[in-house]
């Protein structure tokens, strides 16, 4: 037989299967394997992360349509940070963290577990048994810090300095529900569950979305990195030097909380939104941004900017702090996170190109937020019409998540041809 005729060598795995089919020149594509799955489970939690947030979601307009008769608040609450926000971080952590310090992806064994955790968190606060919930959910931070911390011992290079405010989020989590738990049990402990709503609904989550895109928001954004660190499985003056600069300002956010729950409103979120904008300017080169409406461009923009804006505003009209708190919930956390979970898996599919143009469904999807969150904060200010804009924000939300699902989750079941 000769040479040119003869059979390519079987691919050894998945990705290098992708990658032959790639050199040949095959134009069609390629679908997920099982190994797929698991070595990249956004795949798996990003759908499930979207049911959570609409069962948490369409709780209000039950409620308020009589069909339900229980207040929703909690299970709203713990559905949106736990369901929503928490499997977007799973999906997300459990895909990039073994790239970054160059280990094996996770195998079907963690990723399976967690999974089934997580789903039954979503379950047990949809029927509102909270204690089961936060329980689970303590679960799931406890074997996601086992997964993530063999990984990081087999490393071949060190994780990005800014991912110590993960950790610091993570930590939050866990200690926001401890002093919830308390706090409700203890008499003249409002002080306290505060505090746990605090640290375990907004503390978690921004400190997440400052850890992870303190390193990948600049690049997201065409920014460039700040600094470059030399790949090393030892620390080095200069990776530590960073990890203290995100660590101090994680710390001055954990301490903003505790000040917020003493009763310092304004200055704790007035110290709150300088660290927020300090940090941020320290890590990204934000002199270089430029407005576009390409891809997820602006919703990261808009993203960040109403971080610090949605922390004064709650800060300076506490009578109003709940709504105002949704301008960093749903337009802060919420477009980051459908930002970033369509970089995700755009670029896990073979279509990050498409983000190079301006994409007219992923701008609805934006703005039907962005409405979602005028009405949510409107409503607090029309007592006579604060139902009906209740129920306006939770539909403008609905409407702009499952367009967004619909048009980016079904690229979760493509690969991408260059692994």
């Amino acid at each position: 037989m000769s040479e040119s005729n003869a059979p390519t060598p079987a691919p050894r795995c998945p990705r290098q299967a992708r990658r032959q089919a790639a050199a040949a020149g095959r134009s069609d594509t390629p679908r997920v394997t099982f190994a797929d799955l698991h070595e990249e489970p956004f795949r798996l939690f990003f759908p499930a992360a979207v049911l959570a947030g609409l069962i948490g979601v369409l709780l209000w307009p039950l409620v308020l349509s009589g069909w339900m008769t229980d207040y929703p608040g909690l299970r709203h609450a713990r559905l949106m940070i736990q369901g929503f926000f928490g499997g977007f971080l799973l999906g997300f952590l459990g895909t990039a963290f073994p790239r970054l310090v160059e280990t094996a992806p996770l195998s079907a064994r963690c990723v399976l577990p967690l999974l089934a955790l997580f789903l039954a968190n979503v379950a047990a606060h949809t029927l509102g048994a909270t204690a089961l919930g936060d329980g689970l959910f303590v679960g799931e931070i406890a074997l996601l810090a086992v997964l993530l911390g063999a990984r990081l011992r087999a490393r071949r290079d060190l994780p990005p300095p800014s991912f110590v405010l993960v950790g610091l989020g993570f930590a939050c989590a866990v200690a926001g529900i401890a002093a919830q738990s308390i706090g409700t049990r203890a008499e003249a402990a409002t002080a306290l569950e505060l505090l746990g709503r605090l640290w375990g609904y907004h503390a978690f989550i921004l400190l997440c979305i400052l850890g992870a895109g303190g390193f990948l928001l600049p690049r997201f954004l065409g920014l460039g990195a700040r600094r470059k660190f030399e790949t090393s499985i030892a620390t080095t003056p200069e990776w530590r030097r960073a990890v203290s600069v995100a660590g101090g300002a994680g710390v001055l956010i954990v301490a903003s909380y505790a000040l917020e729950a003493a009763g310092w409103t304004r200055s704790a979120g007035t110290i709150r939104a300088l660290t927020i904008v300090a940090y941020l300017w320290n890590e990204m080169p934000l002199e270089r941004l430029r407005w576009s409406w390409n891809g997820v461009q602006w919703f990261l923009l808009v993203g960040l900017a109403c971080l610090p804006l949605g922390v004064l505003a709650a800060a300076w009209l506490p009578g109003m702090r709940v709504g105002l708190s949704h301008i960093e919930l749903i337009t802060g956390f919420g477009l980051i996170t459908l930002g970033v979970g369509t970089r995700v898996v755009f670029g896990h599919s073979g279509e990050r190109e498409r983000l190079d143009r301006f994409q007219p469904w992923l701008t609805t999807a934006g703005v039907l937020l962005f409405l979602g969150m005028l009405s949510r904060v409107s409503g607090d200010f029309l007592p006579k019409s604060m139902l009906s804009h209740y129920v306006s924000a939770a539909w403008c939300w609905v409407a702009g998540v499952v367009i967004w699902a619909v048009c980016v989750l079904p690229k979760i079941l493509r690969a991408d041809r260059e692994g």
